[in-house]
């Protein structure tokens, strides 16, 4: 009976860990899903398991105003989530630390982003804590841009949360990808990418409009391809099929072959990843394997 209380504790440690809140009810499930038919894993158990992890000081249930100081938005109102007790801590430490984002001085800001970095997978930053990162994208250092863009593109695309102020994030977006068009050096030659993939996420026409301007403007084109090849600009650019279509004819009356290719591609990858079109390269690993 011990034994299985610490392989109970600990797995709850776990999914907290790599999650940061896990509401009550999804967590249940979770465990209930994953020990089908294993005994102490009904959901009269697992209540009773977690209650006393809570009395013993391992977890924090959050409900109420509690959520709200947590950055959870809860449609519910009366859901209650785990976290674990360390995090309260921890929590505490971040909400000190990310008060120097909005600092002057650029040592002062990038500590906090790496002390923000060094604590993720242990505490959550919540919607308004992701605004205030957002802000600071207002600036000349572009090493302070890639990393608190770095931060943000993981916290939509790996955590899926959002910052509270989608209009301002979008603004933000556009006033940078405007700023830096063309492909960066090497150290930097995702910053452009995140802020077209944001931006895509947010299903906002600039990515179009630096679609077709990286056609008319820009040499290379393939190397810039990925760009726009992904989940995120897939939707967009589909949705814009009849104007890319047009741009697309357009430039090979012009007989600017390559820029056409380049927007044809751009809506195949789209379609693509929209399960719109069969994907060719896929078609003909099949073939050689049946073969």
């Amino acid at each position: 009976m011990y034994k299985k209380g610490l392989d109970f504790d600990q797995e709850v440690r776990r999914i907290l860990s790599n999650q940061g809140y896990v509401r009550r009810s999804q967590l249940i499930q979770k465990l209930k899903n994953k020990h089908r038919g294993d005994s102490g894993y009904s959901e009269k158990s697992i209540n009773r398991k977690l209650d006393s992890m809570v009395n013993r000081g391992i977890v924090s249930k959050l409900k109420g105003d509690a959520l709200k100081e947590a950055g959870i938005t809860d449609d519910d109102g009366r859901s209650s989530y785990f976290t674990l007790k360390k995090s309260d801590d921890i929590r505490r430490h971040i909400d000190s630390v990310i008060a120097n984002i909005s600092s002057d001085n650029p040592i002062k800001q990038k500590m906090a982003l790496k002390e923000l970095e060094r604590y993720e997978k242990h505490c959550l930053l919540n919607p308004v804590q992701l605004d205030i990162l957002i802000a600071q994208l207002d600036t000349e250092d572009i090493d302070l841009i890639d990393n608190i863009l770095r931060i943000v593109y993981t916290y939509i695309e790996k955590k899926e949360i959002e910052p509270y102020n989608r209009q301002e994030v979008i603004k933000m977006l556009r006033s940078l990808l405007n700023k830096y068009p063309k492909p960066l050096p090497h150290g930097y030659k995702n910053l452009r990418t995140h802020f077209i993939y944001l931006l895509g996420h947010y299903n906002d026409y600039a990515v179009i409009e630096r679609l077709k301007k990286d056609a008319e403007e820009l040499d290379n084109l393939h190397e810039i391809l990925h760009d726009y090849e992904s989940n995120y600009t897939a939707f967009v650019i589909e949705e814009h099929r009849e104007e890319l279509y047009e741009f697309e004819e357009k430039l090979r009356l012009e007989g600017m072959e390559e820029p056409a290719q380049f927007i044809a591609q751009t809506r195949v990858t789209a379609m693509i990843h929209l399960e719109m079109y069969d994907d060719p390269f896929k078609k003909n690993n099949a073939a050689v394997r049946d073969f």
